[in-house]
């Protein structure tokens, strides 16, 4: 079906007249091509209410936008569309609420008596109601939409935004977790851009770094496989993880901590001013040591862990500490500190018969892992350096690393573009972390000796302690750069370069912290437009049966993914049609809807929030899915099918009364209302609930108000004319978040 415009005469139904008393008020086609159509009742009524309200018997001045901040959207609207409660009223007027409520709606009754625009204005308690008249919102509404601006982009806002997203990592693989990512940020630059925002999509890839050394470590030394022709991203990500396993050094020893030996206890005295400490004397073989210690569980003459100064437990390095005057050379180790229990004040205890003096990781090596004569620790380090001789190679620009580099990274971003490709995200800069590493650390420099950053132990940073926030390292003290540095670079580029005025960061929110000193540091190193800079944070992506690891091998591959959605989608919605449409359309259409079942399932949570992926649930056709909201479209596009032609002149608006009917009407006015507010607060799930919402009112509609079995033929060209505008609204808001719509599945 489609709807003709046979005349200039729908123009009319823009330019809603309403009579106030004797001048008119009018709805021009410039304010409702912008859409705000409920801003517009809203306006009328304000205005109308603060005009009654300075006159007798009131004789108060409300400006119209104190009172438009007091009007209230009725949660049922069988109480009207707009409620004006009288609260804030009675003191003044030394009324109850009720009585104002009443005495005000009969003056604005009168005021608009002339007009078409309510259908109904009462008093309900302390609540002037306003019931907008269907047909009025009707004539104005669906014209606007169908042949009219509604749907078009905002008018410029002169502000321009950079969205960076994605940010995956060469010589990794690209998973399930990182379609949140290019889900959130794709949707976010489309509707800012569909709010009037001029927005870059941009992308910052992490091309360097010590994965990479890890990655091409381990390919040079223990691959000796083929290359495959595709995949090759995917590729590199196994090498990594590989690399990875080699480089844990738990899958060789049961006590992963270097420089941690048995002793024995030689003595056991009390601490002379702490009750739950105790001084022990330990020999550890070729010398005794007095360590302070409160754990618990060991006796003398016990063989225990003992960490040697300069090893490294818990995370930091073993030091000697003083407690109260006594001086602690060392430490005795609890279960939890050697990873050998969860009680971290019980304190390991050996078979007597054990050697003194061992490294335990010798003693409680993996069997098998190794050869028994080889020894874990040198195996280990031995590892650790070859890393570390790669990443100075590929730091110093050695040729042929440098060579094996390029190649590689090169697979990796050409698998990114097809994966990119399939999603249809758009980029418009691609930022490469090799790109600002050696700008990074001139950056630093620049600004400690103008005196804004700062000193530290050798170290460079930001003192953020004003901010009430962690010190900012931004250069170590042997000059090496690190993420940090790479982001204040980055950051001057995105402002001197590009110009920009909001800056969008959407990275997962363990990196929170992380962006509130990136964003400190720039308000200090005086960028006016670092309060500007907001981070989108997300939660991870996990599975029913909890977080993925690489490491237990439950990683859902982005090539895996796109397999499965496919096969599902297929079996589901279009098997039944191979043979009758054309292969060309069950592919695009198989597409399509895995697109909009994975986006949808990714936008449609609170950002802040872990994602369960559940490929059942999110590939139903009923409930909150984005298949449901595509469905909900064509069946539109079905039904208008199999239509015939409507003249727009034909379409008698006031028809659509139902309850339903008006429920829809009210949703679709909403629309860039809702986007404009989504694109605001960077929210684009906004985006979901609404069209999710919209698809159910469609629904209900249709089963109370069926279009091909209206009653009459003028009942059935109008209800055609709302559910075309319906299905106009939900197909753009799927577009909005990234999703082409099927018009049939």
């Amino acid at each position: 079906m489609r709807i003709v415009k046979r005349s200039p005469r729908w123009k009319a139904h823009l330019d809603c007249v309403f009579f106030v008393g004797s001048k008119r008020s009018y709805l021009s086609p410039t304010d409702l091509i912008v859409g705000e159509f409920m801003n517009q009742y809203s306006k009328l009524v304000s205005t109308e209410i603060a005009r009654v309200l300075k006159e007798t018997p009131f004789e108060l001045d409300l400006s119209v936008d104190e009172v438009m901040q007091l009007l209230e959207v009725p949660s049922d609207s069988s109480h009207g569309d707009h409620a004006f409660p009288c609260f804030t009223l009675a003191k003044q007027l030394r009324k109850s609420p009720a009585m104002i409520a009443s005495d005000l709606a009969d003056r604005v009754q009168q005021q608009l008596s002339e007009s078409d625009a309510f259908s109904q204005i009462k008093s309900v308690g302390p609540y002037v109601n306003f019931h907008v008249d269907s047909g009025h919102r009707a004539r104005s509404l669906i014209p606007a939409i169908v042949f009219g601006d509604f749907l078009s982009r905002r008018p410029d806002k002169a502000c321009r935004v950079m969205v960076e997203y994605s940010q995956p990592n060469t010589h990794k693989a690209f998973h399930v977790g990182h379609t949140r990512n290019v889900a959130l940020g794709d949707a976010l630059v489309r509707i800012c851009e569909w709010a009037g925002y001029d927005v870059i999509a941009a992308n910052y890839i992490g091309d360097v770094g010590a994965h990479i050394a890890k990655c091409l470590w381990y390919f040079r030394n223990f691959y000796s496989g083929e290359i495959p022709d595709e995949r090759r991203g995917e590729f590199l990500g196994e090498m990594y993880t590989k690399a990875v396993e080699l480089l844990d050094f738990s899958l060789l020893t049961r006590a992963p901590h270097p420089g941690v030996v048995t002793a024995r206890v030689q003595s056991i005295q009390p601490h002379p001013k702490k009750k739950n400490l105790q001084i022990v004397e330990v020999d550890s073989g070729n010398q005794v040591n007095q360590v302070v210690c409160g754990g618990t569980g060991f006796a003398v003459g016990d063989i225990v862990p003992y960490a040697n100064i300069g090893s490294r437990v818990g995370g930091r390095i073993v030091s000697v500490a003083d407690f109260e005057g006594v001086e602690s050379h060392g430490m005795v180790c609890s279960e939890k500190e050697v990873s050998l229990g969860d009680d971290n004040l019980k304190i390991f205890v050996f078979p007597n018969e054990t050697r003194v003096g061992e490294e335990i990781a010798e003693i409680l090596r993996v069997d098998g892992a190794l050869p028994p004569t080889q020894s874990v620790i040198k195996e280990m380090e031995k590892r650790e350096r070859g890393v570390s001789e790669v990443l100075h190679a590929l730091e110093q620009g050695e040729p042929e690393i440098t060579e094996l580099w390029k190649k590689t990274r090169q697979w990796s971003l050409d698998e990114f573009d097809e994966i990119y490709e399939w999603l249809n995200a758009r980029f418009d800069h691609i930022f490469y972390e090799s790109d600002v590493s050696d700008s990074g650390k001139s950056v630093v420099k620049e600004f400690l000796e103008k005196g804004v950053l700062v000193k530290s132990e050798g170290a460079i940073g930001a003192d953020l302690s004003q901010f009430k926030l962690p010190f900012f390292l931004l250069l170590k003290s042997d000059g090496t750069g690190l993420y940090s540095t790479k982001d204040i670079a980055l950051a001057q580029l995105k402002f001197e370069k590009f110009k920009v005025d909001k800056s969008v960061y959407v990275v997962d929110y363990s990196q929170s912290l992380h962006f509130q000193q990136v964003f400190k540091t720039l308000a200090l190193m005086g960028f006016e437009k670092a309060d500007l800079c907001y981070h989108l944070p997300y939660g991870l992506v996990v599975l029913p049966e909890g977080k993925m690891s690489s490491r237990v091998g439950n990683i859902i591959l982005f090539s895996e993914l796109q397999e499965r959605l496919i096969d599902t989608i297929r079996t589901q919605y279009l098997s039944k049609y191979e043979g009758d449409w054309p292969e060309d359309e069950i592919n695009t259409s198989a597409r399509r809807i895995a697109i909009g079942t994975i986006k949808y399932g990714m936008l449609n949570h609170d950002n802040n929030k872990n994602i369960v992926f559940e490929l059942t649930e999110w590939t139903s056709r009923t409930g909150n899915t984005g298949p449901y909201v595509m469905y909900a479209y064509a069946r539109i596009a079905s039904i208008l099918a199999e239509l015939d032609e409507i003249d727009e002149n034909e379409i008698q608006y006031e028809l659509l009364t139902h309850e339903t009917e008006n429920d829809v009407m009210r949703r679709l006015a909403n629309f860039p209302s809702v986007v404009c507010e989504a694109a605001e607060s960077y929210q684009p799930q906004l985006v979901c609930v609404y069209v999710y919402t919209l698809a159910k009112d469609f629904n209900r509609m249709y089963e109370n108000c069926p279009v091909k079995q209206a009653e009459t033929e003028s009942l059935r060209v109008a209800r055609a004319a709302l559910i075309k505008a319906t299905g106009m609204v939900i197909k753009k808001a799927l577009e909005l978040i990234g999703v082409k719509a099927v018009e049939r599945m």
